[in-house]
């Protein structure tokens, strides 16, 4: 199989304006660049063949280690930046896809999505991780969470996709994602019967896999993972303490 690693510069914010950067995928922890631990265990793993990493080019080819990757330079959004990043791939393998900015990823965690979402023969996997695995071993780390009926959830930042299916999956993306300041159009595309089970709580994984399914028309899957670290990623301040005390004490 093979990797696409999304290194795109998203705009300015606080955590890179605090290093003096433009993408906080070059953003220092423990002595090398933040993207580096992604690309390391990305190395480390002898079924990806080919890594395919999409970012700034002069930045990229400063990167020091060990690690072999092929550049693609950004262009546009990150769709615009995934879609370059798979035109550069065979098609015929399966693809990991993953952003820069979660350090904490080990070779351990993900080999088992990657087996956990072969075995489900699925087009698209998506990790979801439980409340209570993210505050057991990040005690103090702020995230987001789902309210689904199995429980209180947070999303991965890793996908697993069937090459056959990105670029219809993600151009639908695209459309999703410009709508998130627009719930009333949001919701019409997600009908009100499903929104009002989210709210509710009454939601089920296998509803939202459906509903995802029937959206996209492929065949989608969650992977509950007990390895919160594939869903820590690092968006501020607080984030990149974190990340600093958990790597300087491994």
């Amino acid at each position: 199989m093979n990797a696409v690693l999304l290194a795109g510069a998203r705009g300015a914010s606080p955590l890179t304006e605090a290093f003096g950067v433009d993408n906080k995928a070059f953003i220092p922890l423990e002595g090398k660049p933040m993207i580096n631990y992604v690309l390391e265990v990305l190395n480390s793993l002898e079924e990806i063949e080919e890594i395919i990493v999409v970012g700034p080019p002069g930045e990229l080819e400063k990167l020091e280690g060990k690690t072999t990757f092929k550049i693609v330079p950004e262009r546009g959004d990150i769709i615009d930046n995934l879609l370059q990043g798979v035109n550069n791939l065979s098609l015929e393998k399966p693809l990991i896809l993953l952003t820069s900015d979660i350090p904490m990823i080990t070779r351990e965690s993900l080999e088992d999505f990657i087996k956990r979402s072969r075995e489900l023969e699925a087009d698209f996997c998506y990790p979801i991780i439980k409340r209570e695995s993210c505050e057991e071993k990040y005690p103090g780390g702020v995230r987001t969470y789902a309210k689904l009926r199995e429980g209180s959830f947070t999303g991965g930042n890793i996908f697993f996709v069937k090459p056959h299916v990105v670029e219809s999956t993600a151009r639908k993306a695209g459309e999703f994602i410009a709508l998130r300041k627009k719930p009333h159009l949001l919701a019409m595309k997600l009908g009100i019967a499903f929104i009002l089970k989210y709210v509710f709580k009454r939601l089920t994984i296998r509803e939202a896999e459906e509903k995802v399914s029937r959206l996209f028309g492929i065949k989608a899957r969650a992977v509950i993972t007990s390895y919160p670290e594939i869903g820590v990623d690092v968006d501020k301040l607080e984030d990149l303490e974190l990340a600093e005390k958990i790597l300087r004490n491994n």
